[in-house]
């Protein structure tokens, strides 16, 4: 965004503090999920037949794009891909999280505070479309924002549309911190259960158990811990298996017994099944 000294800034929300809170718990800004966050963008485009379509979150004093869309993705080349931050001072969006209405501009250069913006000064910018992103919780995350450089209006029926769509990134930016919190939870827990199971252990013992579970190939010498203390054992191929108490400790921790510990995995395939091992626990 162009900056632009006559442009007023907008106030901050009425919950401010609360809202950057809740903001902040998504773990989203910085992460650079683009591919999962451009079919909203791609979505927003294909309904409103605008120039150019973005999903942003405003944090205190940044507006970062998590995903931008354009006619032709021209926008997309002079960005090369990665995420556009505005500063919030001279950013439209940040008019729109003020109300949980869409904030519908056709001319922009008939507004009172947009004509001011450096994008509509420069000849950018002509006509916005705001749509705010709002959680169950009734805090305003950011938008999905329509521009383009011609005076453009929405038809009701692509308005309610794009509200629909808002709502689904909603949806699914709340699911996201949901799913967060309960992995989060359940690796604690289960790290709880296996410290105090397992005596003087370490998260090195733990990261050996979990590859155990995984079946992949570890040296015995590296789990003298778990060995001494009756958790693992060599097979007669020299396979480290899990006994039966370390069977037991495994269901105690959410992972699923399964019989991947009866045969030899190597190399990404081991790296995944470990990972598979944790997403267990994301979904007990």
């Amino acid at each position: 965004m162009i900056p632009s000294d006559n442009f007023k800034p907008a106030p901050m929300t009425s919950n401010e503090e609360r809202r950057l809170e809740a903001l902040k718990k998504l773990g989203v800004i910085g992460t650079n999920q683009g591919d999962i966050f451009d079919i909203y963008s791609e979505l927003a485009l294909e309904v409103s037949g605008f120039f150019a379509a973005t999903c942003s979150l405003i944090d205190v004093d940044t507006q970062h794009g998590i995903s931008l869309c354009s006619l032709n993705g021209e926008l997309e080349k002079m960005t090369e891909g990665k995420p556009v931050k505005v500063e919030r001072a001279q950013s439209p969006c940040a008019y729109t999280i003020l109300t949980p209405e869409p904030l519908l501009v056709p001319d922009c250069r008939e507004h009172e505070i947009f004509k001011n913006a450096g994008a509509v000064k420069a000849g950018m910018i002509v006509a916005y479309a705001g749509f705010p992103i709002i959680n169950k919780d009734n805090y305003v995350f950011g938008t999905i924002c329509l521009f383009d450089p011609k005076i453009k209006e929405l038809e009701n029926q692509e308005v309610k549309l794009l509200e629909k769509l808002t709502k689904r990134l909603a949806h699914q930016l709340d699911t996201q911190a949901e799913q967060k919190a309960i992995t989060a939870e359940k690796i604690s827990g289960a790290i709880n259960v296996f410290t105090e199971t397992v005596n003087e252990s370490s998260l090195e013992d733990f990261n050996f158990f979990l590859n155990i579970c995984a079946g992949r190939d570890i040296e015995l010498k590296k789990c003298k811990n778990l060995k001494n203390q009756n958790l693992c054992n060599d097979d007669k191929n020299g396979n480290i298996i899990l006994t039966d108490k370390g069977q037991e400790l495994q269901f105690k921790m959410g992972l699923q017994t399964r019989t991947l510990n009866k045969r030899k995995v190597e190399g990404e395939a081991a790296n995944v099944l470990v990972d598979s091992m944790l997403s267990e626990l994301e979904e007990l």
